[in-house]
This record gives structure tokens, C-alpha cells and sequence, in this order.
């Protein structure tokens, strides 16, 4: 419950940001606020839907689609499938956005607004962390990159490294429970498929979400995006071939007219960052005076992100997480890494042998031992 009422706040959040006619981040990142249309091709779970209408529903505001016309009513581009949807749920108020558009246009924002004092360091990446025991409590002094190091000071530290949080927290010897669940997608150009294509129309593209048990493709702007989880397969980005031919024939078969289209495009994948208990990890690690952790949202996706960095700013801040529960009006407690992201050395050193997450730390300390 207390994730659904974070889940409100970060998406009203979101959603304000968007429809603010003064600011261009809606056009930037193709947001679409017209719903999404969750296909069901099985007469036997239409008429459970329809003789139940409480039967899968979703705590997001919808309503029942029971028929082809109605349905194609709604969403035109379904009639072109060979095989009709016997039902759909239309979630009304459900919008999309790229997350790529979006991070990509944030960054820009806060790399040219000088008030705002953010410095990103590119291709930069952290081979191993060094802490300090202080107190009670440890804290992490320097990050060891492939271009330096860098000392923390009396700094913050922020692991938001999404499906490799694990690795970042194994560097100090802690066990985070973030898996990469694989997903898949390739994007479309609407206008050029139209413009390259005569028997092609305006209506034979999807025009909002439209998704099923398999596909879930996004209308974002001139970009149509085709998506899928894929599998679980390590840290790998590549594609699995297996399951590429699968996705292409899925996205075929969703949208017949654009197959042309779907076998050309590019295929990218990305990691979903899935927490094993389904709750993302959002604040401070106990073990530590200086460490917070923010991963996890795994399929709510990017929409949670500026509500997780509000709790964060927080934090940073200095108010506790009682005062953040009273001032956002959910209990920021529940989302603690307390008792998730644990102390663990002996099982850390076995997941980096097992990941193959070098840290450069002990390779040193090998190296000027056997000299």
C-alpha cells in the first residue's frame, strides 16, 4: 500500500512537469496522456472479465472494452491483427513518455543551468570503493575510477546504478537483492514509415499504449516503441538471437501492416533493475554514515524518478524518514534498505568472483604483498 501512495506522488510529480505549458519537457520526451488499451485474445477470460468485473483489475482508473467494434472504436490500428482481441481493459488516465528523451533532456538542463552546480563525469567508470571504519559506522572515502580517484570528503555518496547496484554494493562488501531482468525494444519512425509506405495510414498506427501478455508498444511522439521483457541472462546488453526472433515475430504479429519495418529496426536491450521482494530500495544504508541507495523500481520504470529524488534531496538534506513520512504523506520507511542491503563480505567477494567485478583494491594489495 505504502508503495502505490509513493507510486501516486512520484507520478503526479511526474505528470505536472509534463503538462506545465511553459516547460518543453512534454514535446521533448513524446509524452502521451490519451491511456492504454491492455489486449485479451481468450473468450473464456472475457466472459470471467465480463460476468466479474472485478476479475484483473488493476488499481490504476479503467474500464471494459468487450468487442471488436468497440474496441477498434477506440484503438483503429487493432483491426489489422489476424487474430481479433475478444476484450481490452482501457486504462484512461495512464500516460507515456520516452525515459531515454527524458534522462537525455534532464541532463542537458542540468549541465547548462549554472545554479544548478551538477558535474557529470562520462565513461566513467568505479572499480573498486574505499571505506573507513568511523564510530559505529563506516564510511566510504574514495572512488577508484578507470580516470582516477576520487576522494568523497565529507560528501554523500549515491548508489543509483539501477541493475548494477549489486556490483557498486559488492565493492563494499555488501549484498544487494537488485537482479537485471533483460528487457527488449526497437523504435519505429511514424513518418517515415508512413512517408515510405502509400498503403500504409495514420490509423494503422497505434496511437497510445497498446500492449498484451507478450508486447507492450508506446506511441511517443513520431516514435512508435516496441517493447518486451526478455529474460534473465546475466548483465548482458546483446541480444540473445533466440529471443530477438521471437520479439520481431511477437511485434508482427501485434502490428502486421509495419513487419517491414519491425525486421529492419534495430533491437536494444536494457536492464530492469528488480528487487527480490518487489520493493524498491530507497534511502540510507545503515552500516554506513554516508551511503544511500536508490534502485529497484524494476516495472514501474522510470516514473518513480523524481519522486525517489525528492526523498533523496531529503535525506541529503537532513531530515529523518519519520519527517519525510509526514510531509509527503506516505511511510518513507518502508522502502529502507535496512535489513535488504546488508553487510555480507565473504558472500560480496563470492558474487564479484561469480560476476567477475574486478576490485582493483585487492589486486594492489595482492600485487604489493608478493613483492
Amino acid at each position: 500500500m505504502e508503495q502505490l501512495s509513493f507510486t501516486n506522488y512520484a507520478v503526479k510529480d511526474m505528470v505536472q512537469m509534463m503538462e506545465d505549458k511553459k516547460d518543453s519537457m512534454a514535446k521533448k520526451s513524446g509524452y502521451n496522456p490519451t491511456g492504454s488499451l491492455s489486449l485479451s485474445y481468450d473468450v473464456v477470460d472475457a466472459k470471467k472479465k465480463a460476468a466479474n468485473p472485478t476479475h484483473g483489475n488493476t488499481l490504476e482508473p479503467s474500464k471494459r472494452l468487450e468487442g471488436e467494434d468497440i474496441i477498434t472504436s477506440v484503438e483503429p490500428s487493432v483491426i489489422n491483427q489476424e487474430q481479433k482481441p475478444t476484450s481490452a481493459k482501457f486504462e484512461f488516465e495512464t500516460c507515456a513518455a520516452s525515459s531515454e528523451r527524458f534522462t537525455e533532456e534532464l541532463a542537458d538542463r542540468c549541465k547548462n543551468d549554472p545554479k544548478l552546480d551538477v558535474k557529470f563525469l562520462y565513461n566513467t567508470r568505479v572499480k573498486a570503493v574505499s571505506t573507513a571504519q568511523e564510530s559505529e559506522r563506516r564510511k566510504v572515502t574514495q572512488l577508484q575510477t578507470n580516470k582516477g580517484v576520487i576522494d568523497v570528503k565529507d560528501a554523500q555518496v549515491l548508489v543509483a546504478a539501477g541493475a548494477w547496484t549489486p556490483h557498486i554494493a559488492a565493492m563494499m562488501g555488501l549484498y544487494a537483492p537488485v537482479y537485471p531482468l533483460k528487457g527488449y525494444a526497437m523504435s519505429i519512425s511514424a513518418n517515415e514509415a508512413l512517408a515510405s509506405n502509400t498503403m500504409l495510414t495514420a490509423s494503422d498506427l497505434p496511437t497510445r499504449i497498446v500492449c498484451d501478455k507478450y508486447m507492450f508498444t508506446s506511441r511517443l511522439g513520431d516514435e512508435v516503441r516496441i517493447t518486451s521483457i526478455g529474460e534473465f541472462s546475466g548483465w548482458s546488453t546483446s541480444p540473445t538471437a533466440s529471443v530477438e526472433k521471437e520479439f520481431r515475430r511477437e511485434a508482427v504479429r501485434q502490428f502486421p501492416l509495419l513487419e517491414s519495418f519491425i525486421m529492419q529496426a534495430k533491437v536494444k536491450c536494457g536492464h530492469r533493475p528488480y528487487v527480490s521482494d518487489g520493493v524498491l530500495l530507497l534511502g540510507r544504508v545503515q552500516e554506513f554514515d554516508n551511503l544511500l541507495v536508490s534502485a529497484g523500481p524494476g516495472s514501474n520504470g522510470w516514473k518513480l524518478a523524481m519522486g525517489s529524488g525528492s526523498v533523496v534531496e531529503m535525506l541529503v538534506s537532513g531530515k529523518t524518514e519519520d519527517q519525510i513520512s509526514d510531509e509527503l504523506g506516505f511511510d518513507a520507511r518502508s522502502f529502507s534498505p535496512a535489513g535488504r542491503v546488508v553487510d555480507s563480505p565473504i558472500f560480496a567477494k563470492l558474487c564479484r568472483a561469480r560476476w567477475g567485478v574486478s576490485n582493483e583494491r585487492e589486486h594492489d594489495f595482492l600485487r604489493a604483498k608478493s613483492k
